[in-house]
């Protein structure tokens, strides 16, 4: 089998599997629909009404962002410590997707704390932008949620 011929069966079995996958939910949008009453989609108060699931919710995005901050924290000091032993580095794209993911205010304190990065214009501007995004969603999120379950 040569190449040409590889990608032409690769594409027949991709282009197979995303119709079927793409009917398949085409089926499970019509039976949500069937149970539903007058069809409709419930709103946000029918929602958010389990209070349980609300706390777990809450309390798991929480927990996640929390350890996203001190593993953000964790991987500046310990690059800092690399680069003073001159040993292998952490790679700045680990940093910043690190950052990206909800560890924007570890990154921030461990830019700050170990005096790591703050020279260089990526992380000197980028953190913060990814701390205001953060800081936006977090709170809509959080506050939302936090709002449903205790309240």
């Amino acid at each position: 089998m040569n190449i040409q011929e590889f990608f032409q069966t690769l594409g027949q079995y991709l282009y197979m599997g995303l119709s079927a996958l793409i009917e398949g939910i085409h089926k499970l949008w019509e039976m949500i629909e069937a149970l539903l009453p007058f069809g409709q989609m419930p709103n946000s108060i029918k929602l958010f009404s389990n209070n349980t699931a609300n706390k777990i919710l809450f309390f798991g995005i929480l927990t996640y962002l929390i350890l996203m901050n001190i593993w953000a924290f964790a991987l500046f000091g310990s690059d800092k410590a690399r680069a003073e032993k001159k040993q292998k580095r952490i790679k700045e794209g680990k940093l910043m997707r690190v950052c990206f993911f909800g560890g924007a205010i570890g990154g921030i304190i461990g830019m700050n704390a170990f005096r790591h990065k703050t020279l260089k214009k990526k992380f000197s501007v980028g953190v913060p932008i990814f701390f205001v995004i953060q800081l936006i969603l977090d709170s809509f999120i959080l506050g939302f949620i936090g709002f449903w379950t205790f309240f």
